[in-house]
């Protein structure tokens, strides 16, 4: 671990004249590169893991005791008005990494990489090919730089104007542990050489330690945010302050020593402001301003939002640091823990902290976890704001309706065409008494219009890792735009299913990814017969006939070949037109040998899907 430390005059903060005046400061950083880690070729993963560990409790189980839960009946949710987006591929992606909570977060570059991790495992897929890299822990993938193996809250992030990646994950839950490590990727291929950085997690050599990472990019540099702590203490009394560091992204990617700026002692009125959440652009990177989000996220009802402004690039000698408080309307409330069904277990829901924000036609738009006042159910706050850069921006916001749901951890990307269009998507996950947790999505066209609710996946079971009455849900879910398809956002959400872990099986969670299509013209591809990927072939397993149900919207030439677990030919099942359009195309396998087998799907000579089939 090589880094200097240097000293820079104080950034001045500038608030509302009426709350009085702040200084936030600064540490110049240069972090040397210390290992380069190639993904394909970390042959030995030992994947270290404690059964079952608990990575870093934000807990708020005395706090929610604390707040009755009177409804507000004359809370008027929004009518859903517009279109429901559409759902493009659908697939499991990341299994349990015998870790809980889930933190998903995911990747996907312009020509069709996908990184998505979770605790504490990555996940590639290529979809041009639908070439699935094999899984990697993150103990293998930080090991020339970490020993201790405590990885947790993994965070991803692609930047479209260099093409490449950015994955960050946390080590060490004490100060002399806590460090955060950053990997650049040297190329477009997520599985080639990554560019390993180490920072230190007790930055400011004050016995803290760093939590709960965000990223962000602007089209000079790498933006994280974190949280420190104080060891051995809750999240409510061990929160300290949260800082920003921020990062020239080209010297990652070249591998050569970073120039870094720490920003620190953010606050308003001698109180620090929490949880930052950097404002990511829209349809492309922003820049080189940054806009951070935070509110009163433990309150148990709060009308303020905190909109933080970073002005300009590292060393440029006019930057400054603006905190504007903002009102917002409706008021955000505290949220209850989730329902799962058949389970005494809840999901916990930890606070109302900003989730995701991205900013477009000069408006910020952002997510949270919330609750329903209508029914008392936790939800989706969904909060704009526009002209951040006025002195006094406008902020409004809305409760996500959720009649029999229980909706929390949202993310939201930006789904519109260009000027003038704020569509947004958000993606979130879902559960309740009567349906299994899973993930969902909405989309608004930023005006204050929603679309009805579409259900992406639900859950095979509930959840029932940790020895008590409160389980994970948390803490993050994971939404990018296609940054060169118009209308389209990948996301990944939460995802309850049996989950084998040696000779046992657990109710657990893994990572179930999405592409949302705003509608049929943005992404003609979408136009395929089929439905979420994993439901495509009934039955599956089994040991005799499959069926794959078709939906087309017109006559089409149909390709199946089926692929055996070496990835070789086994036959073309069928290579013709199917003119009628609602159908299904029926297979047998029972001369086959047990095994796996993938069936591989085209239409009109385009390949559109593959599903894996097991023979019993």
């Amino acid at each position: 671990m090589k880094f200097a430390v240097f000293f820079t005059p104080l950034i001045l903060v500038l608030l509302l004249p009426e709350l009085g005046l702040s200084q936030a400061k600064s540490k110049v950083f240069k972090i040397e590169r210390s290992a380069v880690v190639t993904y394909s070729a970390q042959s030995l993963d030992f994947e270290p893991k404690l059964l079952i560990r608990e990575m870093p409790r934000h807990s708020s189980e005395k706090i929610q005791g604390q707040y009755p839960n009177a409804i507000d009946n004359k809370f008027a949710p929004p009518p859903a008005v517009l279109p429901k987006p559409l759902l493009g591929q659908s697939f499991f992606a990341n299994p349990w990494g015998v870790s809980t909570p889930n933190d998903n977060d995911m990747a996907i570059s312009d020509s069709g990489m996908i990184v998505s991790v979770v605790n504490t495992n990555i996940y590639i897929k290529d979809i041009k090919t639908n070439s699935v890299s094999p899984n990697k822990s993150l103990a293998a993938f930080t090991s020339p730089v970490n020993g201790r193996h405590e990885e947790f809250d993994p965070k991803v992030i692609y930047d479209p104007q260099h093409n490449r990646f950015v994955l960050v994950c946390l080590v060490g839950f004490v100060d002399s542990t806590s460090k955060i490590i950053v990997g650049f990727s040297q190329s477009a291929d997520p599985n080639g050489a990554w560019n390993l950085y180490v920072l230190p997690g007790n930055p400011l050599n004050n016995s803290l330690w760093t939590d709960y990472p965000m990223l962000s990019l602007s089209k000079k540099e790498l933006f994280i945010t974190v949280n420190l702590l104080s060891n051995n203490s809750s999240w409510q009394t061990g929160f300290k302050e949260t800082l920003i560091w921020q990062i020239t992204k080209t010297k990652g990617y070249a591998g050569t020593a970073l120039n870094s700026l720490l920003h620190h002692n953010i606050s308003l009125n001698g109180r620090a402001i929490r949880n930052l959440c950097p404002v990511r652009g829209g349809s492309q990177l922003s820049g080189p301003d940054m806009f951070f989000l935070s509110n009163r996220n433990l309150d148990a009802q709060n009308d303020t939002v905190f909109l933080v402004h970073l002005s300009d690039t590292i060393g440029a000698p006019s930057q400054t640091v603006t905190i504007k408080p903002l009102l917002c309307n409706p008021p955000y409330l505290f949220p209850p823990d989730g329902r799962q069904a058949l389970a005494s277990q809840s999901l916990a829901t930890n606070d109302a902290r900003h989730l995701g924000a991205f900013i477009e036609n000069n408006c910020i738009q952002y997510v949270h976890n919330c609750k329903n006042p209508s029914n008392n159910q936790v939800s989706v706050y969904y909060g704009r704001i526009a002209n951040p850069y006025a002195a006094v921006p406008s902020s409004t916001g809305i409760i996500i309706p959720n009649d029999s749901m229980d909706f929390a951890y949202p993310n939201i990307s930006y789904l519109g065409k260009g000027v003038g269009d704020n569509s947004a998507l958000i993606g979130f996950n879902h559960s309740s008494n009567k349906v299994f947790t899973g993930c969902s999505a909405i989309q608004s066209d930023g005006q204050g219009q929603l679309s009805p609710i579409l259900r992406i996946q639900n859950g095979t079971t509930y959840v029932n890792v940790l020895s008590s009455n409160l389980e994970r849900w948390g803490d993050y879910t994971g939404s990018q735009r296609r940054y060169n398809k118009s209308g389209e956002v990948w996301m990944s959400g939460y995802y309850a299913y049996m989950a084998p872990y040696g000779p046992s099986t657990y109710r657990a969670h893994g990572a179930w990814l999405a592409q949302v299509i705003r509608d049929s013209t943005d992404y003609t591809a979408i136009a395929k017969p089929l439905a979420s990927t994993d439901a495509r072939v009934y039955p599956n397993p089994t040991v005799d006939v499959l069926s794959v149900p078709l939906h087309l919207k017109k006559p089409a030439y149909m390709k199946f070949e089926l692929y055996n677990a070496e990835g070789r030919l086994v036959d073309v099942l069928w290579n013709d037109w199917v003119v009628i359009l609602e159908n299904a195309f029926h297979f047998s396998i029972q001369d086959l040998s047990k095994g796996v087998y993938t069936l591989r799907i085209f239409q009109d000579g385009v390949f559109i899907d593959a599903t894996r089939i097991i023979k019993q």
